[in-house]
C-alpha cells in the first residue's frame, strides 16, 4: 500500500491540536506561530499573540523568567522551567534554526506542562536567570482599570500609612491587602486578616485588643493577647469594617491616635506598631450620615482610598483568571481540561455579580463535574446563560447555541455602543479590533444610532 503524505494544511491542523504548546519566533523576536495550547497557558488565542514581539510579553511579565534572550545570544538550545501569568508550570525547550549564513532564522519552542521534578534533559543547559522573589505574589490582570489600581497599590504598599480598600464582595480585597503587606518593610512580620462581621458583638473588643487575667467570666486565667498585639510590627486587615460596632470604633480610633491599646480588664496600655488596611463593600459616607460609622475614624483610615473595580468593569481580566483557576483546579483534582472559544466568550459576557470569587467557584465546579477534556457552553451552570441587567431586552438566551451567541453578540454591541458611541470606543471596551467593531455596529445597531459615530 502506497504511503500517503500529509499536505501542509493538514499538518498545520494536526500541530494546532497538540496538547503541548508549539511556538515559533523569527530572527526579530516576533512570534510567527503558536498553536491552540497557548489558550490554556496564557488565556489568549493564537490570533491574539501572533505578530507580537518578545518585549511585549516580558514587559507584561508573562513568565517568571525568559529563555529566548539566551538562545539568541548563545546560538544554542536551552531548557527551562517557567511559571506563567495564569499559574501554569511549564517545561520549555527552545531550539534555534539557522539560515545559510549561520544566523538564527527561527527559534522553535516545545512547551510542556510539568508533571514532576524527574523531567530532566541533561544535554541542555539551564538558562541562567534568577527567579522572581517568591514573596511577591502574582496578581493576575490585563485590564487598564486594574493596571491603574496596581500602580497605586505599589506606591501605598511601601508606606506605613493607613489605607481603605473599597469594592464589591469578591473583588479580591484580601489578596490585594496581602500583596501590599508583601511590598512593605513589614513583610517578614505578621499579616493578620480579621473579618469584622464574623466577630460576636459582645466579644469584638476582647478579640481585637485582648483581655487581662480574670477580665470576665469564662476568660482564660492567663489572659489573651488581641489580634492587634498578634499583628504588632506587621499589618492588620480589618475586612468589612462597616460591621464594627460603634463602641469598638471608638476604641479603634484611640488605638490609631495613641498607637497603643488597652486590653479588656487591664490597667496599663500596650504599645503597638501596626499598619491598618481596612476594607468595605459599603458606602461609609452614607453610614456616617445615618450615624452608623464614626466620621473621625473614617478620615483616620482612608489616608489612601483605593476603589477596586468589579470584574464586569475589567473584562480583559476574565480570560486570564479563568485559565489560571482551570490550571489550579486541574492540578488539585488531577484532571485535564481546556475551554472552547465559545465558553470563554460566555465568560467574558457574563456579569459576574460575585466577581472573582464567583468565577473561582464556577471553574472549580466545572473541573469536578465535566468528564471530557473540552469545556463547552452547555457544561456551564444555568445562570451563566441569563442576562442579569434589569434593562436587558431579554432575560434568557434561545436554547439553540448559534441563536444564543447571536443574541449575546447583539446585546453586548448595543450596550457598549450606548456607552461608547464610536467604533474605537467599542473596540477598546470589548477588546476587539476597530474593524470588527465597526462591522458589528453596522450589523446590530439601527442606522440612526450609527450616525453617532465620528
Amino acid at each position: 500500500m502506497a504511503c500517503r503524505y500529509l499536505d501542509n494544511d493538514t499538518l498545520a491542523q494536526l500541530v494546532d491540536e497538540l496538547y503541548d504548546e508549539v511556538c515559533v519566533y523569527d530572527s526579530q523576536y516576533r512570534m510567527v506561530y503558536i498553536n491552540k495550547a497557548c489558550q490554556r497557558h496564557y488565556g489568549y488565542t493564537p490570533e491574539d499573540l501572533i505578530g507580537k514581539e518578545l518585549m511585549t510579553f516580558e514587559h507584561e511579565q508573562w513568565w517568571d523568567m525568559s529563555i529566548l534572550p539566551h538562545v539568541y545570544q548563545d546560538k544554542k538550545p536551552y531548557a527551562i522551567r517557567q511559571k506563567t501569568l495564569t499559574g501554569s508550570n511549564l517545561f520549555t525547550i527552545a531550539i534555534p534554526i539557522f539560515d545559510a549564513n549561520g544566523e538564527i532564522e527561527y527559534v522553535i519552542m516545545s512547551v510542556r506542562d510539568t508533571v514532576g521534578d524527574d523531567m530532566i534533559y541533561t544535554h541542555m543547559d539551564p538558562a541562567a536567570v534568577a527567579p522572581r522573589d517568591a514573596r511577591d505574589p502574582k496578581i493576575l490582570y490585563k485590564s487598564d482599570e486594574m493596571a491603574l489600581i496596581m500602580e497605586d497599590i505599589r506606591r501605598v504598599g511601601k508606606t506605613d500609612a493607613n489605607c481603605l480598600l473599597v469594592g464589591e464582595s469578591g473583588t479580591g480585597k484580601t489578596m490585594l491587602a496581602k500583596y501590599m503587606h508583601n511590598l512593605s518593610d513589614r513583610r517578614a512580620k505578621p499579616f493578620v486578616s480579621v473579618n469584622c462581621a464574623s466577630l460576636p458583638k459582645e466579644l469584638v473588643e476582647s478579640e481585637l485588643f485582648g483581655y487581662a487575667k480574670g477580665a470576665f467570666t469564662g476568660a482564660k486565667s492567663s489572659g489573651k493577647p488581641g489580634l492587634f498585639e498578634v499583628a504588632n510590627h506587621g499589618t492588620i486587615l480589618l475586612d468589612e469594617i462597616s460591621e464594627l460596632p460603634i463602641s469598638a470604633q471608638a476604641k479603634l480610633l484611640s488605638a490609631i491616635q495613641e498607637r497603643e491599646i488597652l486590653p479588656v480588664g487591664a490597667t496599663a496600655p500596650v504599645k503597638i506598631d501596626v499598619k491598618i488596611i481596612a476594607a468595605t463593600n459599603k458606602d461609609l459616607i452614607k453610614l456616617i450620615d445615618s450615624n452608623e460609622f464614626r466620621a473621625d475614624l473614617y478620615y483616620r483610615l482612608n489616608i489612601f482610598e483605593l476603589n477596586i473595580p468589579p470584574l464586569r468593569q475589567r473584562r480583559k481580566d476574565i480570560t486570564p483568571l479563568a485559565c489560571h483557576f482551570l490550571e489550579q483546579f486541574d492540578a488539585q483534582y488531577k484532571r485535564e481540561h481546556r475551554f472552547s472559544e465559545d465558553t470563554l466568550q460566555f465568560f467574558v459576557s457574563y456579569e459576574w455579580r460575585g466577581n472573582v470569587r464567583e468565577l473561582h467557584h464556577v471553574i472549580e465546579r466545572l473541573v469536578v463535574m465535566v468528564d471530557v477534556p473540552l469545556i463547552e457552553p452547555h457544561h456551564l451552570p444555568k445562570n451563566i446563560y441569563s442576562v442579569t441587567s434589569p434593562s436587558a431586552e431579554m432575560t434568557q438566551f434561545p436554547p439553540d447555541l448559534d441563536a444564543a451567541l447571536e443574541a449575546l453578540e447583539k446585546k453586548m454591541i448595543r450596550t457598549s455602543y450606548q456607552k461608547h458611541p464610536t467604533s474605537r470606543g467599542v473596540a477598546a471596551d470589548l477588546s476587539i479590533s476597530q474593524t470588527r467593531a465597526a462591522k458589528l455596529i453596522r450589523k446590530h445597531c439601527a442606522p440612526r444610532d450609527q450616525g453617532l459615530e465620528s
